[in-house]
């Protein structure tokens, strides 16, 4: 016989069966942060916005990238193999929208108004995030909605510091940073 304190019903966290719903409502708890994936292919530059970015191996340098594939980002970096990751700060709101098609700036604009460099990869970082990855793929999986894109990091950039970019709850947003 246990010891334990009878286990108080209010407690217990509301739970359901899986739903695209409520996928979406947890998965908004989730918070990320927000980088901007880019690819150059056939003398054009594309991108797009993604929280979907982790860190995979420190030797060697791996990150991962989550990309849909219905989207013309994938197809690019498909063919060209070629990625670059700037992680975003908050100072970045307005470009993040930009690139996740939340403003009226279309595709081959994107990237106006803003420093842009590529490094050995070819595929642009931003000049001012707070980190630039360069990076060729090494391995893809394709899932039937997204790709899972291994890159092999080649260079990496930094740009001035400042907090960092995030999104939340269907919001960007960042850490309140005590001075």
């Amino acid at each position: 016989m246990s010891d334990a304190a009878p286990l108080d019903e209010s407690a217990i966290p509301r739970s359901f069966p899986v739903s695209v719903e409520h996928f979406r409502k947890g998965m908004r708890r989730l918070t990320g942060a927000v980088n901007i994936v880019t690819t150059a292919h056939e003398g054009g530059l594309h991108g797009l916005t993604a929280t979907a970015v982790c860190s995979l191996s420190g030797e060697p340098p791996r990150l991962l990238a989550c990309v849909n594939v219905v989207g013309r980002t994938f197809g690019y970096i498909l063919n060209s193999r070629r990625m670059g990751v700037s992680v975003l700060a908050h100072r970045h709101i307005e470009l993040a929208k930009r690139f996740a098609n939340m403003t009226d700036i279309g595709e081959h604009d994107r990237f106006t108004g803003h420093d842009w460099t590529r490094l050995d990869a070819g595929a642009p970082v931003l000049t001012d995030a707070l980190v630039g990855f360069d990076c060729m793929v090494d391995e893809m999986f394709v899932t039937p909605s997204h790709g899972v894109i291994i890159g092999e990091i080649k260079h990496v950039s930094f740009g001035p510091e400042g907090a960092p970019l995030l999104y939340s709850g269907g919001a960007f947003g960042t850490l309140k940073h005590d001075a």
